[in-house]
């Protein structure tokens, strides 16, 4: 994964309530390849938790989710973002850490941008 920035409590919480605002969606609208991001998104961020000490307990779910942290974390780690539009499942390696993080980080920007 990419390296520790000065918000990593912040960017938790934020991903926290980004897989709790899909999730929601997904069971509203009994989207299952919605259900499989917000997993995806959910596990992701339950591994950042546990790699920075964050209690997934204690967050609070926000009315509004502040991305600033997510979008912060992705220019001070220089991520690549995915173009879905460019790339097959077959490009991407869930595997991998970093292809793991590029494809939660790529579903975040597009599910916040497309206001679903």
């Amino acid at each position: 994964m990419s390296n520790r920035y000065d918000k990593m409590e912040d960017y938790v919480i934020a991903l926290f309530n980004v897989f709790q605002m899909v999730n929601k969606k997904a069971a509203l609208q009994d989207d299952k390849r919605l259900k499989i991001i917000s997993l995806t998104i959910f596990n992701y961020c339950r591994y950042m938790a546990k790699e920075y000490e964050v209690d997934l307990k204690n967050i609070i779910q926000q009315e509004s989710i502040n991305l600033i942290p997510i979008f912060e974390y992705v220019a001070a780690n220089n991520v690549e973002l995915f173009d879905f539009s460019k790339i097959s499942l077959a490009d991407v390696d869930v595997t991998k850490k970093e292809d793991l993080e590029r494809f939660v980080l790529s579903h975040i920007y597009y599910i916040t941008q497309s206001k679903i």
